[in-house]
């Protein structure tokens, strides 16, 4: 214990683990060395801090029993080995080794020793061992041998005298003491055992008179010859002091744990039925002590009763002080126990004892030749008030839930007692009763593994179809119980007509929790069970798809737990477990191309959830049908669509190659090659191309692979599709061409492309609009010159009569309005009107664009060319204030004076504009003021009429005739007088003014 702690106190610091094991010399039948290992690996797993810290090879080899592959004895000792290898250093400490010593299994012919030999270099042995020799065998490199030492000896006498009583008359007479001393000194280190020390105190101290110190050098030093001594004065008691030692150590020897005073008194006052109310008769410690001639002595720590040395045992047995049949008189005892009505009994020790081990005690009985004990038990297991309250403090100790209503026969599936349910039925018992959750026995012995009671109810009818509270019957139990006996459990209740396919609340059958959790072996005999695995065991739902769902749902989700530890091998185990039961249900001839009631179809599921390995599968089972090409209606979605859809390229690939129909024609205008040249996958689309994919198949909108290639700004696929044959264009309603989508999205080594495979440039939309005209309008540079570098035509116009240089004007692109210009083919190109009759250099001015002006005239553009309306640039300009303009108009105009349709010359719009700056410029460069328009005013009668003083004052400055006569025979004062326009009165009366 003190190597133990030591070592745990460095475990986690140093990565070291400490595991220990020990032998009795109790035990009948040694544990195997297979179990030797497989609670050292236990232990050592214990000890892992993380999940990450598990062996790989454990890993794998825990997840093989998902198939039903269990491990082999043999195979416990290189899991040992595996797990140690993740620490640093592993210590195991054995006691008592030498009794495994020649014990060897006898499936397996393994040996302690072997085992030993191929540990491997971290770990570090301890063991105890009685027999030198042995040790050696055992490869124990050093030894350490365990005496009495002298010193400790005559301490521990002194100590024992001193404290005694019945030997404080030695402390008298030291002559007599330190003979004493000496003597048990003496013959402790002849016989190397401690124990004689303590066997001699003892009888000292049960016999303390001077003739017995005397005689204490004739006491044998052999421990066997010490124990019969003992055991002889304890047949030489009084009859009554013989009957307790039988009884104490009848307890101490067969009982199934560590016994306490407690046990054996109340054990005790059972068997002699001592009431409770008298326990003053109860015998004292000293007293059990005495009558066993301290044979039995009393762990201080543990406060346990046990033998003063494993040894004893036999002496004991041979002498005759156990009862005639021990385990039936525990048993007995256990029972009278449990049937006691004192309700205080559950917190007696020897019902805790009683309510745990009596079944064990019972087991050891040929029950046959102990009628009274067999009455006995058949009463506790038909005493529903006692039996409940027994299995519920067993329960709540073993921390689950409590009920009511418990039978016999749950007592006996708990217990694992087969050979008493028959006489519990023909008692009465129901076979199906069921406790307060709806579980009946056979949910019972299903849960705790119990193989032969699931025997011997299945005999007695009892129901394997039957649900619990949560609607699971005892095939759903199968999971809990131990791994060792569940197929045989399966197997049984197969045969007795257990349903595989019952729900429960959550939706599972046992079938589908067999799928899911494995092993294979159950899930295989869960479906071979059935006569035709095509029938629905439920709407929509087949064995193939319990399969297909639920092993799918579970390897899905390893999938995506890839990078944890053992996520590899918990993936091949789910792959075999999965491919297995695919092949069974292929074995027993399941239907791949009947859709369910739902419409489910396995070649579907498969191309959904990307299953390669099992797509192949089932299109290799039915090579030459249209499986490939299936699917769940009329209008549905074909495999290939699924597994496409779901980004499954693999799969897809597969069923292609199995036939499936890369032209398919679906009602929305879905298409293969459109759908992987969509998703940017270069590879598919070469994949398919290469199947005879038809490169010029367009969707419900028209556009074909090629068109959402170049909408993905995808070159590579782009490029192999033209190589391949694609049209580059095809028209599409209500979409841009593909050279437009190029040109638009500025990708112009895709537009390079089409171009070299003769797009249409020149092709016009609903509007007349170019590639050329749009390019100009969105004043994209760099199209307009690819498109000019590619020999478009400059001057075509669109309905409205916009050439590309309109559009570039008014988008005010003056890079593009240069470069156009600069590919100016003559003056038709630079003054071509548009609907409106406006040239470019109109539209320039009406942006008030001084810049683009300037580009036009440099290049040639007319000042004097009218629009609808007959107005010029240069009326524009006048009416918009566009002083610039008109500096760069008037030197390239013949006559300043134009008029427009209605007779104005620049100076009305610029009065019409309330531009008095442009009046006075143009005044200044000889503009006629006292041309009349169409309604026969002047410039002064106009600014009049607009009431506008500035451009009255300015006009009258530059010498405006104030008395002009227009319509209506007036003049601008006449207008102002009549029209009651006072501010221009005023004006023109400050004119009057003399100066």
């Amino acid at each position: 214990m003190l190597i133990l702690q030591g070592k745990a106190k460095v475990h986690k610091e140093d990565h070291m683990a400490c595991v220990f094991f020990y032998f009795s010399h109790c035990d009948a039948n040694q544990p195997s060395v297979a179990k030797l290992w497989a609670a050292l690996l236990e232990q050592l797993i214990q000890q892992i801090d993380t999940y990450d810290n598990i062996a790989p090879g454990l890993h794998s080899r825990f997840y093989q029993s998902l198939a039903g592959d269990f491990v082999y004895p043999t195979a416990y000792a290189s899991l040992f080995h595996q797990q140690a290898s993740m620490f640093k250093t592993v210590y195991v400490v054995i006691d008592a080794l030498d009794l495994c010593a020649e014990y060897c299994d006898d499936a397996t012919t393994q040996t302690i020793s072997q085992t030993f030999a191929e540990l491997p270099q971290n770990v570090r042995v301890l063991f105890s061992c009685s027999n030198s020799f042995q040790a050696k065998n055992f490869g124990a490199q050093q030894n350490i041998q365990v005496r009495p030492n002298p010193a400790d000896v005559e301490a521990y006498v002194r100590s024992r005298v001193g404290h005694s009583v019945k030997l404080q008359h030695l402390q008298q007479d030291n002559q007599e003491m330190e003979s004493l001393v000496k003597t048990i000194v003496d013959q402790t280190r002849e016989s190397e055992m401690f124990i004689v020390a303590k066997m001699h105190l003892d009888r000292l101290e049960a016999c303390s008179s001077p003739a017995s110190v005397r005689n204490i050098h004739n006491i044998p030093l052999n421990l066997s010859e010490i124990f019969e001594l003992s055991c002889q004065k304890i047949k030489s008691s009084a009859p009554a002091d013989i009957s307790l030692a039988k009884h104490v150590f009848t307890w101490v020897i067969y009982a199934r744990d560590d016994i306490t005073i407690d046990h054996v008194l109340q054990s005790f006052a059972v068997s002699t039925r001592v009431h409770r109310q008298y326990q003053e008769l109860y015998p004292d410690l000293e007293s059990l002590l005495r009558v066993c001639d301290n044979l039995v002595t009393l762990d201080n720590q543990e406060s346990t009763l046990r033998l003063i040395h494993e040894s004893v045992r036999v002496c004991i047995s041979r002498n005759g002080l156990l009862a005639k049949q021990p385990d039936s008189e525990v048993a007995r005892t256990c029972l009278e126990c449990l049937l006691s009505k004192d309700t205080s009994d559950v917190n007696n020790r020897l019902f805790s004892y009683s309510a745990t081990f009596w079944a064990l005690h019972l087991q050891s009985v040929n029950i046959p030749d102990c009628k009274e004990l067999e009455d006995l038990a058949m009463k506790f297991l038909c005493n529903t008030a006692q039996l409940n309250k027994t299995l519920n403090f067993i329960r709540q100790k073993d921390h689950e839930r409590s009920f009511d209503g418990m039978t016999g026969l749950h007592a006996a599936a708990y217990f694992d007692l087969p050979q008493w349910v028959q006489g519990l039925v023909r008692s009465s018992i129901r076979i199906n009763s069921s406790c307060s959750d709806g579980e009946t026995a056979l949910h019972w012995a299903v849960s705790y593994g119990r193989l032969n009671v699931v025997r011997q109810l299945l005999e007695h009818c009892a129901d394997p179809n039957i649900g619990d509270s949560t609607k699971e019957t005892p095939l759903h139990k199968l999971s809990t119980g131990p791994p060792g006996t569940r197929f045989e459990i399966a197997e049984a209740l197969i045969n007795r007509g257990a349903k595989v396919t019952i729900r429960n609340n959550k939706g599972f059958s046992p079938v589908s929790l067999a799928i899911r959790f494995g092993p294979t072996s159950i899930a295989s005999l869960f479906i071979s069970s059935q006569k035709d695995v095509n029938t629905e065991f439920e709407s929509g739902w087949s064995f193939l798809r319990e399969v297909f769902y639920h092993g799918h749902g579970v390897a899905e989700s390893l999938d995506h737990d890839k990078k944890s530890p053992g996520s590899m091998a918990r993936h091949r185990a789910v792959k075999r477990h999965l491919d297995c039961l695919v092949d069974l249900l292929l074995d027993m001839g399941v239907t791949l191309d009947q859709p369910t009631s739902d419409g489910w179809l396995p070649v579907i599921h498969a191309s959904k959830h990307g299953s390669v390995l099992m797509l192949r599968k089932l299109l290799e089972y039915q090579p030459n049908s249209n499986l490939v090409n299936k699917r769940k209606t009329h209008n549905g979605k074909s495999p290939l669509r699924w597994a496409l859809e779901y980004e499954r390229w693999n799969t897809a690939q597969i069923l292609v190659h199995h036939g499936a129909n890369v032209n398919e024609v679906n009602k929305d205008g879905w298409n293969p090659l459109i759908h992987v040249t969509k998703s940017n996958q270069y590879e598919m689309v070469h994949f398919l191309v290469q199947k005879e994919a038809l490169v010029n198949s367009t969707d419900n909108d028209g556009l074909s692979a090629l068109s959402h290639a170049v909408s993905n700004r995808n070159k590579d696929i782009s490029w192999l599709l033209i190589m391949k044959g694609a049209l580059v264009n095809i028209p599409a309603q209500n979409s841009l061409s593909n050279i437009e989508k190029a040109l638009q999205d500025k990708d112009l080594s895709i537009a390079w492309l089409l171009c070299m495979h003769h797009a249409d440039l020149e092709q016009t939309d609903d509007k007349g609009m170019t590639l050329l005209h749009r390019a100009s309008r969105e004043g994209s540079l760099r199209n307009v010159t690819f498109l000019l570098d590619r020999g478009m035509t400059i001057g075509t116009a669109d309905h409205e009569g916009l050439t590309p240089l309109h559009h570039a004007v008014l988008r005010q692109s003056k890079e593009v309005v240069e470069l156009l210009t600069s590919r100016n083919t003559g003056s038709r190109f630079l003054d071509r009107p548009d609907k409106n009759g406006c040239t470019a250099l109109v539209l320039a001015t009406r942006k008030i664009n001084i810049t683009i002006v300037q580009i036009l005239l440099r290049h040639g553009s007319s000042c004097e060319l009218k629009d609808r309306k007959g107005m010029t640039a240069i009326h524009y300009a006048a009416s918009l204030g566009f002083r610039e303009a008109l500096q760069a108009f008037i030197p390239r105009v013949k006559d300043i004076n134009l008029t427009d349709n209605m007779n104005n010359t620049a100076i009305h719009h610029g009065v019409l504009g309330g531009r008095a700056n442009i009046v006075r410029f143009l005044a200044e460069r000889k503009a006629d003021l006292e041309v009349l328009n169409a309604e026969g005013c002047s410039a002064l009668i106009l600014a009049v009429l607009k009431d506008n003083p500035e451009t009255v004052r300015e006009l009258v400055r530059v010498g405006a005739n104030i008395y002009t006569i227009g319509r209506n025979g007036c003049s601008a004062m006449d207008f102002a007088e009549h029209q009651g326009n006072y501010k221009s009165r005023r004006v023109l009366m400050e004119a009057l003014q003399p100066g």
